[in-house]
C-alpha cells in the first residue's frame, strides 16, 4: 500500500491545521511539521500512540520493528504542506438569510455522517479564557459581565437563533459549494448550490453585523493569525492581514511556518522567525547557571 500525505483543519474550536501521513496500519500527525506523533490499531479496535519521529532526529520514541512503512514514508516524504482535503464543510447558518455564518465541522468528501449534527459554535477550547477583545474592551471600559470568549460565542450564536440550523456542504475547487443534509434545514436547501461569496472567508462571518460585532470577530481572527496563514485558499488583501498580524506574534509563528502555502511578504514573515529565534536565545541565556563572581 503506497502511504497517502494530505491534510485536515480542526475546528469548532479552531486548532490548527494537522499534517497525516498514513502508512498501512500505522498514522503519523503533526502541526508543526516537525515533531510527528506516531499511532496504530492495537488490533482489538483502539488506536493507540506508538512512537514519536522528530525531522533530522529521526525514532524518539516507539520500536522501529513495530512500525511497518511509516519511517520511509515519512523520510521519503514531500514537501510541506500537504494539500487540505476537507472538502466537506458543515456551516452554522444565519437565522433570518439561511446562509454560513460559522464552520463547525470539515471532512473528506465521501465521508458519511450519521450522526445529528452539531449546532453550537465555540470559538476555544472550553479551558483557555485569555482571549481579548481590544473592540469590546474599547465599549465598555467598566468591565464586561462575561469573559470575551463568552461574549463572541454568544454574539454569533445568537445569530443562528435558539433553534440552530446547519448544513454540510461539499465545496469545489472554485469554492463554490453544494447543500447536503443537516440539522433543522428544510427539505427544499439540500441540493441548492452557493457562490463562493456566500461562504465566510475564514472561520465566522466578517460583514453583515453591527460594526462592533464585526469588529470582535476580526480581533478573533487576529487571535489565530498564525495558525489561518496555513489554509491556502485565501484571498491576497485577508493572507496579507493575517500575515502582518501574525508577525507581531513570532514565537507562535516560528512554531507553524512550515506549513505556510504561500507568503505575502517574505522578507517580513523571515524577520519575525530571526526575532523568535533571538528571543529563545535570551531566554535560553537567562535560564542558564548562574555564575559565582565572588
Amino acid at each position: 500500500m503506497y502511504p497517502s500525505y494530505y491534510a485536515l483543519r480542526r475546528v469548532n474550536p479552531y486548532r490548527g491545521v494537522v499534517q497525516i501521513v498514513e502508512a498501512g496500519e500505522v498514522t503519523a500527525h503533526s502541526f508543526d511539521g516537525l515533531t510527528w506523533h506516531l499511532r496504530a490499531d492495537d488490533g482489538y479496535g483502539w488506536v493507540r500512540p506508538t512512537g514519536i519521529w522528530v525531522e533530522g532526529e529521526g525514532l524518539k520514541a516507539g520500536h522501529a520493528e513495530n512500525l511497518g512503512d511509516i519511517l520511509p514514508a515519512l523520510e521519503t516524504r514531500p514537501a510541506l504542506p500537504f494539500p487540505i482535503v476537507d472538502t466537506q464543510e458543515l456551516w452554522l447558518l444565519d437565522q433570518e438569510s439561511g446562509l454560513p455564518l460559522a464552520l463547525l465541522a470539515c471532512d473528506r468528501e465521501g465521508v458519511m455522517h450519521n450522526e445529528q449534527p452539531e449546532g453550537e459554535w465555540q470559538p476555544f477550547v472550553p479551558s483557555f479564557t485569555g482571549f481579548h477583545s481590544p473592540s469590546l474592551a474599547e465599549h465598555d471600559a467598566s468591565g464586561p459581565s462575561l469573559s470575551h470568549r463568552d461574549l463572541l460565542a454568544r454574539q454569533v450564536n445568537q445569530a443562528a437563533g435558539s433553534e440552530a440550523s446547519a448544513q454540510w456542504f461539499q465545496r469545489d475547487r472554485a469554492g463554490e459549494g453544494v447543500g447536503c443534509f443537516g440539522l433543522r434545514i428544510p427539505v427544499e436547501w439540500q441540493g441548492r448550490r452557493l457562490p463562493v461569496d456566500a461562504f465566510p472567508e475564514l472561520l465566522l462571518r466578517e460583514t453583515g453585523n453591527s460594526r462592533l460585532e464585526n469588529s470582535v470577530i476580526a480581533d478573533y481572527h487576529a487571535r489565530l493569525a498564525p495558525i489561518l496563514l496555513s489554509w491556502p485558499r485565501i484571498s491576497v488583501a485577508t493572507r496579507t492581514r493575517l500575515e502582518i498580524l501574525a508577525c507581531e506574534k513570532p514565537q507562535w509563528l516560528a512554531r507553524i511556518h512550515r506549513l505556510l502555502p504561500s507568503r505575502v511578504d517574505a522578507p517580513r514573515i523571515q524577520a519575525a522567525l530571526v526575532a523568535a529565534r533571538l528571543e529563545n536565545a535570551l531566554e535560553q541565556a537567562a535560564d542558564g547557571p548562574e555564575q559565582d563572581w565572588n
